[in-house]
């Protein structure tokens, strides 16, 4: 399968790969029309009456547009120097224990604000492998998942020293324990 996966996608980049780091740098307008070129093609996928889902939840420009803002006035902040970027810290702070309290959280509890989905899923994995070492002495961790588990955990495996196993799939998709 990964080879499939591999061959695909090299051929259908490869033409528009640039493979050298060009002598000369490139214009502010060539980045962006290169950059923008590409971006079209990817956004037909949603934008002409498809959906992608785990990655595009609306097609709305406004919305969009709303975002890119957001962006635009925060970009150059960084949590870390929370003196200088202290509306960052106080954002997440806020997100954090509005989420908590959906979940009703208490005034111990806590959590962590990532940037999408496979940091998530590794934080977590960190967070449990550190709460299985603590609390119950656990050394020698493992995570046992579907095979159609998301990839994330395989990586957070790698990272983290936890034995990933994997438990196949049956025909009607259900995880044959």
């Amino acid at each position: 399968m990964a080879v499939d996966v591999e061959k695909k996608f090299n051929a259908d980049r490869r033409p528009t790969a640039v493979s050298r780091l060009p002598a000369d740098g490139w214009k502010a307008d060539k980045i962006l029309s290169t950059i923008q070129a590409k971006a079209n093609v990817s956004s037909k996928i949603y934008k002409d009456g498809g959906n992608l889902t785990g990655a595009v939840y609306t097609k709305d420009e406004t919305h969009w547009d709303f975002v890119c803002d957001v962006m635009r006035a925060s970009i150059v902040s960084n949590p870390l120097h929370i003196g200088e970027f202290m509306y960052v810290t106080q954002m997440e702070a806020e997100v954090i224990r509005w989420t908590l309290d959906l979940y009703n959280g208490g005034k111990d509890t806590c959590g962590i604000v990532t940037s999408g989905g496979t940091e998530s899923i590794i934080l977590a994995m960190l967070a449990y492998r550190e709460k299985a070492k603590a609390e119950r002495g656990i050394t020698q961790p493992n995570i046992v998942m579907s095979e159609t588990a998301h990839c994330a955990f395989d990586k957070g495996g790698f990272y983290f020293g936890i034995e990933v196993r994997k438990i196949k799939m049956t025909k009607d998709y259900k995880c044959d324990v």
